[in-house]
C-alpha cells in the first residue's frame, strides 16, 4: 500500500511539473527574438510579440522602434550628423529608455550609441552590460508586456528611464492625451521649448491619441520620492505647434534635466489595445496593467 501511495504521488507530481512546462512555453510561444536585423546603421535584435514588436540595437542597449499590434512605430529613431536642441526632437533625441546621462557611460541605453554588449540570455531575455562594466540590465519579453530590470548601476553616477518619441507615430500634442495613477486623465499639454513642462510623483502613466485604439503604458514598480517629468518637444522654437517632435517623459528626471535613480530597479511598458476617453477608461487600464503583471 505505501509503495502503491509513492507511485501515485510521484507520478501526480510528475504531471504537475509537465503542466507547468507545458503552461510557461504557452505563455512564451508567441515570442520571438530575431538576431541579425538591422536599424540605422547597427545590428539589432527583433522581438515579436502578439501585442508589439521590438527593434533592440545590441551596442546602445536602447529601442530605436517600438510598434504597436497595427503596425505603429511609438519611438521613430533617427540617427543624424546634426544633432541638437531643439530640432533632434525628431530624430537623434528619441528612443527608450535612455537611461544614462553625461557620464562616461552617458548614451548606454539610448539609440544611436555603441557602449553597450547585448546578448540573448534565454527564449525571451535579453541581457545588455555597459563595455565599461558599470551597468547591466535585463528586459524580458512577455506577450502582453516587457519587463526592464537594472541589475547593476553605476554608484557614482545617477540615472533616469525616459520614453522620447511620438504618441501614436506623430506628433500630436492637441489630439494627444495622457494620464497618471495619481490624477487620471491629463488635460494640458505642457510646452518644453516654452518652459512649462510638469514635475510630479507617479507610479504609472499611459499615452494616447484621440481616435486611436492602442495606449501605450509605463509603470515603475518599486515606488520612490524622485521627481517625474512629462512634457512635449517640437522640433522648432514654435514649441507644441512645430511640424515634428516627441513626448518626453521620465522617471527620476528632475527639473534642470537631472537623473536621481541610485538603485535597482524594474520597469513595464506595454499596450492596452483601448482609447482611453474618460475617467472610466482611466480607472480600466489601470485595473489592466496591475492584472497583466500579476
Amino acid at each position: 500500500m505505501f509503495y502503491l501511495f509513492k507511485m501515485i504521488n510521484y507520478n501526480l507530481t510528475f504531471l504537475l511539473k509537465l503542466c507547468l512546462s507545458f503552461l510557461l512555453l504557452a505563455c512564451h510561444s508567441q515570442i520571438t527574438i530575431t538576431d541579425g536585423e538591422m536599424s540605422e546603421g547597427q545590428e539589432c535584435f527583433k522581438i515579436t510579440t502578439s501585442s508589439a514588436t521590438y527593434i533592440y540595437q545590441k551596442e546602445a542597449g536602447g529601442f530605436s522602434n517600438i510598434y504597436d499590434a497595427a503596425g505603429t512605430d511609438w519611438v521613430q529613431f533617427h540617427k543624424t550628423d546634426t544633432a541638437g536642441f531643439p530640432h533632434s526632437s525628431a530624430s537623434d533625441f528619441r528612443g527608450l529608455p535612455n537611461l544614462v546621462y553625461k557620464s562616461d557611460d552617458g548614451g548606454c541605453g539610448h539609440p544611436g550609441f555603441d557602449k553597450m554588449t547585448s546578448e540573448q540570455i534565454s527564449e525571451n531575455q535579453i541581457r545588455s552590460t555597459s563595455k565599461s562594466g558599470e551597468w547591466q540590465w535585463t528586459w524580458t519579453f512577455y506577450d502582453k508586456y516587457a519587463e526592464l530590470y537594472i541589475e547593476k548601476a553605476d554608484p557614482d553616477h545617477a540615472y533616469w528611464f525616459l520614453y522620447e518619441g511620438p504618441i501614436a507615430g506623430k506628433f500630436s500634442p492637441s489630439t494627444h492625451y495622457w494620464g497618471t495613477d495619481s490624477y487620471g486623465q491629463m488635460a494640458v499639454q505642457p510646452d518644453l521649448v516654452h518652459g512649462s513642462d510638469i514635475y510630479e510623483y507617479w507610479q504609472t502613466v499611459y499615452f494616447g491619441n484621440r481616435g486611436y485604439d492602442k495606449t501605450f503604458f509605463i509603470k515603475q514598480m518599486e515606488p520612490d520620492k524622485y521627481q517625474d517629468m512629462y512634457a512635449y518637444l517640437g522640433n522648432t522654437p514654435n514649441g507644441n505647434t512645430s511640424p515634428d517632435g516627441m513626448v518626453v517623459f521620465g522617471f527620476g528626471r528632475k527639473k534642470g534635466a537631472i537623473p536621481q535613480l541610485t538603485d535597482k530597479q524594474r520597469f513595464i511598458i506595454g499596450f492596452y489595445n483601448h482609447e482611453i476617453k474618460d475617467e472610466n477608461g482611466s480607472d480600466a487600464i489601470f485595473s489592466y496593467i496591475d492584472d497583466v503583471i500579476k
